[in-house]
C-alpha cells in the first residue's frame, strides 16, 4: 500500500523573489492530468472530507496554513501541517483526507487523473 509522503521540491532563492518547482514523473510520482486551486476559504474551513479510488494527488499550501488528516481503511493515520511553499504531500488513493484551512490559505492541487464523480468515496460508512 502506497502511504502520503512530503516531497521537498527544488528552490532557486533570489533577491527578486524565490521560485520553486517541480516535474512530473521525476518530482511528483505521476503524469498530471488535472491542476485545480482553492482560494477564499473561509477561516477554519474544513475541505475535502472524502477519499479517491484510484486517483493520486500532490497538494502545495501556497499562502497560509493548511492542516491535513489523512487516515488509510486500516486505520494508518497521518498529518501534517502545509506552510511552506516548497513543500508539498502527496496523497495516494484509498486515503481519506480532511484540510483544515487558515491564514487565507489557498492551495494547489495537482491530480493524476482528469476528474471523475466515479473516482470519489464521498460518504464515511462506504469507506
Amino acid at each position: 500500500m502506497k502511504k502520503p509522503e512530503l516531497y521537498s521540491f527544488s528552490q532557486k532563492p533570489d533577491a527578486r523573489g524565490n521560485l520553486s518547482f517541480l516535474e512530473e514523473l521525476k518530482d511528483v510520482p505521476f503524469e498530471v492530468k488535472r491542476v485545480y486551486w482553492l482560494y477564499d476559504v473561509p477561516e477554519q474551513q474544513v475541505r475535502g472530507d472524502h477519499a479517491h479510488k484510484t486517483g493520486e494527488q500532490v497538494i502545495i499550501c501556497l499562502t497560509g496554513q493548511i492542516e491535513v488528516v489523512l487516515e488509510s481503511r486500516e486505520g494508518d493515520t497521518f498529518s501534517c501541517t502545509l506552510s511552506e511553499r516548497d513543500k508539498g504531500l502527496y496523497i495516494p488513493p484509498l486515503w481519506w483526507g480532511k484540510m483544515l484551512f487558515k491564514g487565507r490559505a489557498m492551495m494547489l492541487g495537482l491530480a493524476s487523473d482528469e476528474f471523475s464523480e466515479e473516482d470519489y468515496i464521498r460518504n464515511r460508512k462506504d469507506f
